[in-house]
């Protein structure tokens, strides 16, 4: 399944701003500000939140395996 979105370029250049600064990539970033969207919209934990959890963990195993 692929999902596109199409954003302001102003709003991207900050998106990509702040993916930088949390050394993320932009694509995970924009999942993280959708899941809590519908989180906060439904008012039920996302499935998309528990996916970007297993990530992280993973991410993180990967970092400590590279150093």
């Amino acid at each position: 399944m692929t999902l596109s979105i199409k954003l302001d370029p102003e709003v991207k250049r900050q998106l990509e701003e702040i993916a930088k600064q949390q050394n993320t990539s932009l694509n995970r970033l924009v999942l993280k500000y959708i899941s809590q969207g519908i989180q906060a919209d439904t008012e039920e934990p996302d499935r998309l939140a528990a996916i970007e959890a297993r990530l992280d963990a993973i991410e993180a195993r990967l970092n400590e395996v590279t150093k």
